[in-house]
């Protein structure tokens, strides 16, 4: 399963990019006052692509696209809060070691969790 969510993570962080690359170019192009209002464009592009989107429907693009799922540890769905609350403690799966301690504790959790997880209560699981 860790591979999966390793796919899904290289799958999002390539949907990601691609979706700030716009961003980059046109704030280059528009200057200090431009590139501000477009880093907040990107942002909020960033948290509804995240946080949302998982906590709305339980999956990313990438989670859709190999079959995972985010839930609540009692079966129920994920919600915004918990979505927001897994997805910030990033920090501290991912930095400074690049996701060693993510990877670390999903091995080492009998549900597969990373920290964010174990803080929000949630596991990914395979879609049924």
């Amino acid at each position: 399963m860790i591979w999966h969510r390793v796919g899904a993570f290289f799958v999002d962080s390539i949907l990601m990019g691609l979706l700030w690359l716009p961003v980059i170019v046109a704030g280059a192009a528009l200057g200090d006052i431009g590139s501000l209002v477009l880093m907040f464009i990107g942002l909020a592009v960033t948290l509804v692509y995240g946080f949302l989107l998982e906590g709305l429907y339980g999956y990313t693009p990438g989670k859709y696209l190999l079959g995972l799922v985010v839930i609540k540890s009692d079966g129920s769905n994920c919600t915004i809060g918990a979505s927001v609350l897994r997805n910030l403690l990033w920090i501290v799966d991912s930095f400074p070691t690049f996701n060693l301690v993510a990877m670390v504790s999903i091995l080492l959790t009998d549900d597969n969790q990373r920290v964010g997880d174990l803080v929000a209560d949630t596991v990914v699981v395979k879609q049924q």
